[in-house]
């Protein structure tokens, strides 16, 4: 049977609402009465009624978090560092996935509005307009992730700059002496996507390299996406395959690899390959992969702390955006154009 706070009163012979004052650390209760109450709550394993007392604060101790794939790797270490800042705090965290979904992704927030939780941080895929607008209805404290904030926005967001992370990416390969640069990207729909494609063509443009439409293709994030827009840039004319090929994922990346060593090219020999985001794997990929890295850590950990600032002063926070920058990792899958060399 289930220990309630009246027993633990009868057996100490004090009130229910002194028993229930210790318990949350009242500082008008003895360190004494506390010491005997916490004692005996452990010992008859007593379990507090976290629906009873949700509903008498107003609060459930609870964030959601919608992310778009559990199987990502860069979504685990954005987890952490939100989970981490939640802990501190004392707050649980319900784990979402959207699988890159936008209507799972709306239901989802839906559920979680339902729920009554504290506050969201969302990794978004949906539309943002529709998304916001469902949030300002229900007047629910969230932060956005790793997506570019829309302009006039009110929410908070944290967010790399993509488009910085391209450039870089697409210099590189240039000042390597490439000129045929090829990207495999995920939907243009998807904020990231957009701004790394920008951050692509600005590079080109800055230093007067004609944009080849052939050479923009998408996939959807999956290994065999990108091993399929891999082998079409492989069926290229000759004289038209790209030397290097910047992707939207680490993930990406290796599905290329397969289609390369398929084809018996070499990397970097034949193609220079950098990748994104820096997952832990890449320093052990055969050559190591150039990849741009994202502070996937401080991503989760920044918007959590801006998340829990607004429950906390629900009418006086001030909104913000925050924009980590990334930093390009050289290793062994980028050099010189065969022709260069």
């Amino acid at each position: 049977m289930r220990v309630k706070i009246r027993d633990i009163a009868k057996e100490l012979n004090i009130s229910p609402s002194t028993v229930s004052r210790a318990l949350a650390g009242n500082p008008k209760i003895s360190e004494i009465t506390k010491k005997k109450v916490n004692d005996l709550a452990i010992k008859l394993n007593y379990q507090p009624d976290l629906i009873a007392r949700s509903l008498k604060s107003k609060k459930t101790k609870t964030i959601g978090f919608i992310i778009p794939d559990v199987t990502n790797p860069v979504c685990p270490e954005i987890t952490k560092g939100a989970e981490d800042i939640a802990s501190k705090n004392k707050l649980n965290i319900i784990l979402c996935n959207s699988d890159y979904d936008p209507i799972k992704e709306l239901e989802y927030l839906k559920i979680l509005i339902q729920k009554r939780v504290d506050g969201i941080l969302i990794i978004p895929y949906a539309d943002e307009n529709y998304l916001n607008k469902i949030l300002k209805d229900y007047d629910v404290p969230c932060v956005l992730l790793d997506t570019k904030p829309l302009k006039g926005t009110s929410r908070s967001y944290v967010y790399t700059d993509h488009k910085y992370g391209a450039y870089l990416a697409t210099k590189y390969l240039i000042e390597l002496g490439h000129k045929r640069i090829a990207i495999i990207n995920g939907p243009e729909i998807h904020s990231p996507c957009k701004q790394m494609e920008e951050g692509y063509l600005n590079a080109l443009k800055k230093f007067d390299i004609p944009l080849n439409p052939s050479y923009i293709k998408e996939c959807n994030f999956k290994k065999e996406n990108s091993y399929n827009a891999m082998k079409e840039l492989l069926n290229l004319d000759k004289n038209e395959i790209p030397t290097g090929v910047i992707f939207i994922s680490d993930m990406a990346a290796i599905g290329a690899y397969d289609a390369i060593t398929e084809k018996k090219y070499k990397i970097p020999e034949d193609f220079s390959i950098i990748g994104y985001d820096n997952i832990l794997e890449t320093k052990y990929f055969n050559p190591s992969l150039s990849t741009v890295n994202q502070a996937k850590y401080e991503l989760g950990e920044i918007g959590m702390e801006l998340l829990i600032n607004e429950m906390k002063n629900p009418g006086n926070f001030k909104k913000e955006q925050i924009k980590l920058k990334p930093k390009l990792i050289i290793r062994q899958s980028s050099g010189p154009p065969r022709e260069f060399c």
